[in-house]
């Protein structure tokens, strides 16, 4: 998938196996590719600590059935790999499935670790506003997702949780013990930006383009902004990237934008490690101010490029301002420019950021997030 969620995902599973953890990835069979091809859509190499195992799915245009096909073939498959290889721990992130498994979880008695990414019925209630042709979901449909949560946050054995403002939130909304909960944010592959060292003056945008990750704040700003900007994301068959097209049409800056279009992971890498400032525009609302932790954030730190992004408080638990970023007011395309064009201007200020940012990102390598869940299993 080109999603930021499977890079995250298959990423953590090739770090765990590189730290000792025997992985069994299981993912939809909806391909003929190998495992290497696979992997290789990530820039990552087998390991014989990672197998990837395609579970069979009916091929269906009704959801439930193709869930439930996919659900019943993966309980097979666990009970498989229960019986016959021991395996004792199962890590989730897909609350659908994790609520299918918590109904069974005492007849296999294996341990589970579930990731939360965000609060699922309060995502519900916002969606129609975060996400292009969403309609408001049903009451009925959000206190489904809250019961789902609920049984799912009560019977793992660990919760983890990719910010500290989610985990405040499961505390709160679900009454669970802190101590069950880790705070583990994303990474990034470090190794990838070793030697970055050849610049442009030029600013860079990567990621997807739905109107609530703010490349429409971005795009706005550049009427005050003299260096080039290059905007790589956007699959062909939505509609957001001709939309900022015709935006930078109309604000006359289209001549110092560069749309890419979508790109594989790694080859944004050489992208990235080229820009000069790397922009995380995002609107103020519930996902971006209480549960993002993006993957981008970590990358351009990574290669040491450096970082203006939304003044919102899930990024403010990695980026101090003037220290190894620098931050904006949300949705202000005013506020944005000035913060690059502060960079822009203070070649040393731009130095000091990108030093610190990339000391910061140490800390937040796939090896270190593979030691940190390393560690819960081993506790189980």
């Amino acid at each position: 998938m080109e999603r930021a969620n499977s890079i995250q995902v298959v990423n953590t599973c090739r770090a765990l196996a590189e730290a000792g953890v025997l992985v069994y990835l299981l993912v939809r069979h909806t391909s003929e590719l190998t495992e290497q091809d696979m992997l290789a859509f990530y820039g990552l190499k087998p390991h014989p600590n990672l197998m990837i195992k395609k579970i069979p799915v009916i091929k269906s245009e009704n959801a439930f059935i193709a869930n439930k096909s996919y659900y019943l073939s993966v309980l097979k498959y666990i009970f498989y790999l229960r019986m016959a290889k021991r395996i004792r721990v199962l890590f989730l992130r897909d609350l659908g499935l994790a609520h299918y498994l918590s109904k069974v979880k005492w007849l296999f008695g294996f341990r589970f670790i579930y990731e939360a990414h965000l609060i699922s019925y309060l995502f519900a209630e916002h969606q129609h506003e975060l996400l292009p042709d969403s309609k408001p979901a049903t009451d009925k449909y959000k206190r489904s997702l809250y019961k789902k949560e609920k049984c799912v946050f009560r019977t793992s054995d660990s919760l983890i949780a990719i910010t500290h403002h989610l985990k405040d939130n499961l505390v709160q909304q679900f009454k669970v013990n802190p101590e069950r909960v880790s705070v583990i944010p994303d990474a990034a592959d470090i190794s990838l930006y070793k030697g970055v060292r050849e610049k442009r003056n030029e600013i860079i945008y990567i990621g997807q383009l739905y109107p609530w990750k703010g490349v429409a704040t971005l795009v706005r700003a550049m009427k005050y902004i003299t260096w080039p900007l290059k905007v790589i994301g956007g699959l062909p068959w939505e509609s957001d990237l001709q939309s900022l097209k015709e935006l930078a049409q109309e604000l006359g800056v289209a001549d110092k934008i560069e749309f890419t279009g979508f790109l594989r992971y790694r080859d944004t890498a050489r992208h990235l490690a080229k820009a000069r400032i790397s922009v995380i525009p995002l609107s103020d609302n519930i996902i971006a101010r209480e549960y993002t932790s993006p993957l981008k954030l970590f990358e351009s730190m990574a290669a040491r490029t450096a970082v203006v992004a939304s003044d919102l408080p899930s990024i403010r638990e990695i980026i101090q301002p003037e220290f190894n970023g620098m931050l904006f007011e949300a949705g202000n395309p005013r506020a944005l420019a000035q913060a690059v064009n502060t960079l822009i201007d203070r070649h040393d200020l731009m130095v000091k950021i990108v030093e610190n940012s990339f000391n910061t990102v140490q800390a937040y390598s796939w090896e270190k997030r593979a030691s940190h869940i390393k560690e819960i299993i081993d506790a189980l």
